[in-house]
């Protein structure tokens, strides 16, 4: 019993620390292993389509209403859902993209996408975070490390 306590007390500030972030997740085979915000915010925006590889990028949403894309919304958009439906409505109207993100309800629907998707990148709750996909750094620092950005 002693040693699964002291276990636990090991184990829970890693869990805690996660509680409210937003891990950036994409195909295990993708090169990217970190991102500044200013790279994600053009990733996500789409002002950058391509990965350094040329391939194109396969951006995936979460519906609105969780609490990840409300972190997203304010932190790397830096504007509200109806503002972000308007940009990229915007955006496939001028020609600018050729379709909408895709978006989907759970994290886990969302990590299930970019195991299948090599060029996909998405968003989930950082405890939902698994072996299915991988967890990109961004500006240096994971889910869980003091100073990252991500968070609620």
């Amino acid at each position: 019993i002693m040693v699964c306590a002291c276990l636990l007390q090991w184990v829970a500030p890693s869990v805690e620390a996660t509680a409210g972030d937003v891990a950036i997740i994409v195909n295990k085979t993708n090169a990217v292993e970190d991102l500044s915000l200013m790279d994600l915010a053009k990733i996500f925006r789409q002002d950058q389509q391509f990965w350094d590889d040329g391939r194109r990028v396969y951006m995936v949403l979460r519906e609105a209403g969780s609490s990840e894309k409300r972190v997203i919304l304010q932190k790397v958009y830096k504007m509200s859902e109806i503002d972000l439906k308007r940009y990229l409505v915007a955006k496939l109207f001028r020609g600018d993209i050729t379709s909408l993100p895709k978006t989907l309800g759970s994290s886990e629907a969302v990590k299930r996408f970019i195991s299948q998707v090599p060029t996909a990148i998405g968003f989930i709750d950082a405890a939902a975070a698994g072996p299915e996909a991988k967890v990109v750094r961004i500006n240096g620092k994971l889910p869980g490390e003091p100073g990252y950005v991500l968070s609620e």
